[in-house]
């Protein structure tokens, strides 16, 4: 079982217990009818023993925490389109083989079609997740809602609720949701190499917002808040979350370095 294999074999961490868990085994109880020859340690637990807390983040952690709250995410305007789904196909492709993709995505329709509380998922990982994945947690949830182009209301205001949940800051969020408002992604715009699609032109007003500072800032704290955030945003800080993730990441990572540029360009900054 490709995909599955991988997963457990891989080594899962702490999303094997507490409410991640609990769905991992209605989803593996799904796939393999019951008679699954992996064992869900934990799963439905409270998750307050020593060996849960103690587990360190995998990748197969992050790849299931997405695919749960994308769901959430890509239901949430009542209609799931083709070109989120394809988004979350591109990731897979990059990530895994064809059979361990298309048993992902019968992963992906089982959770489309069932209601997880996604609360309780998003307050198991504020207590596991460290701050720079929930952060790039954050900007691939906004990559897929704005897949077509858009992002709708519904996107906006359940991915908000998901981020005080897991506790990321205001401040973050606007800055990651600012940065959508200049990219586009979907199928149809994506690059032949699987990249991102097509650009427009990004504002001063949204440059202050990635960079988490006020037009009224000095060029002194402009500065300072540019390292600030692209120290914050570096690929490396995911480097144990897998390659496609680290890419990902390097997305967040430019739109800081071209807001700060614009922002320099507007002033006559050297």
């Amino acid at each position: 079982m490709g995909f599955w294999s991988k997963l457990f074999l891989g080594g899962l961490g702490w999303t094997l217990g507490g409410p991640i868990g609990a769905i991992l085994g209605v989803l593996a109880a799904s796939f393999f009818d019951g008679k699954s020859k992996f064992s869900i340690e934990d799963g439905g637990t409270s998750g307050g023993n020593d060996d849960f807390q103690s587990r360190k983040t995998t990748q197969g952690d992050f790849l299931l925490v997405l695919m749960i709250l994308a769901g959430s995410v890509m239901k949430a305007d009542g209609n799931v389109l083709k070109s989120e789904l394809e988004e979350v196909k591109a990731f897979l492709r990059a990530n895994f083989t064809e059979e361990e993709g298309k048993e992902a995505l019968q992963m992906l329709k089982k959770i489309l079609s069932s209601n997880y509380d996604y609360r309780e998922v998003c307050r198991q990982v504020k207590s596991r997740l460290n701050y720079s994945g929930k952060l790039e947690l954050v900007h691939m949830l906004f990559k897929i809602a704005s897949a077509d182009g858009d992002i709708s209301q519904p996107e906006i205001n359940i991915i908000y609720e998901m981020c005080h949940l897991m506790g990321v800051s205001d401040a973050d969020y606007s800055s990651i949701k600012a940065a959508y408002k200049t990219y586009t992604y979907g199928s149809s715009g994506r690059s032949g190499n699987g990249g991102s699609s097509a650009k427009r032109q990004m504002s001063l007003a949204d440059a202050y917002k990635i960079l988490e500072v006020s037009s009224n800032a000095t060029d002194d704290e402009v500065k300072k808040a540019y390292r600030r955030m692209a120290m914050k945003y570096h690929p490396d800080k995911v480097n144990n979350l897998g390659e496609e993730v680290k890419r990902s990441a390097t997305e967040k990572f430019k739109a800081v370095g071209e807001a700060y540029q614009i922002i320099k360009n507007s002033r006559g900054m050297q």
